[in-house]
């Protein structure tokens, strides 16, 4: 076989290795990313809005800030949609209150590749840590979020939302103002924290 015969074999080689290779990553880059298990770790910061109560003080001398971790589990319903649930540790700074939330939550992708915006929204029960406090109760948060893929099963998650924690039996104290009565002189009183959330976590997927 003379050189211009070798050549072109060379050629016809290179092109369909490179062929193959383009159609190799095309397809790895439009994959489906939103199926099977995937598993993830937050870190938070609240930044208090607002916070009250209908104990009797000054809450401007108080902050509904907090800050936290969770870790969570979740399953995709569909390419769209997921549900799940996580545990987490949540420090109020003033009043200071620490709670450990169990949470279920849902989140909606506006797209199935890789990186992608979403809506989430979570709701769970705060239990007790210190048990010299009722510092448990009720909390929902909803907001929007980004995906966005750092390798191939590992992503970075941003997240805006709102957060909101009531605390029904809050402080156990003598009741006060209009409220007092000899014959029953105590009473709970309760606390709300409304907080804007600015969450980053990272997650794993175990689809390949």
């Amino acid at each position: 076989m003379n050189k211009r015969g070798t050549n072109k074999r060379r050629f016809f080689l290179w092109l369909i290795f490179a062929f193959s290779f383009l159609a190799a990553n095309a397809q790895r880059g439009h994959i489906i990313r939103n199926q099977g298990l995937f598993y993830s770790v937050e870190g938070f910061y609240g930044y208090g809005s607002n916070l009250s109560s209908d104990y009797i003080y000054d809450t401007k001398n108080f902050s509904s800030s907090s800050y936290g971790l969770k870790v969570s589990a979740n399953q995709f319903v569909n390419y769209h949609l997921s549900w799940g649930g996580g545990l987490g540790v949540l420090n109020y700074e003033d009043p200071g209150m620490i709670t450990f939330p169990v949470v279920a939550n849902t989140h909606a992708y506006l797209h199935q590749d890789s990186n992608t915006p979403f809506v989430y929204a979570e709701a769970g029960y705060g239990f007790r840590f210190n048990h010299k406090r009722q510092d448990q109760g009720f909390l929902y948060e909803a907001g929007i979020g980004y995906r966005y893929r750092i390798k191939w099963q590992t992503f970075m998650v941003m997240k805006l939302g709102y957060h909101n924690y009531n605390n029904k039996e809050w402080r156990w104290e003598r009741r006060l103002g209009p409220d007092a009565d000899p014959t029953d002189p105590f009473r709970w009183y309760n606390l709300k924290r409304q907080t804007i959330t600015f969450t980053l976590g990272f997650y794993y997927s175990v689809r390949r």
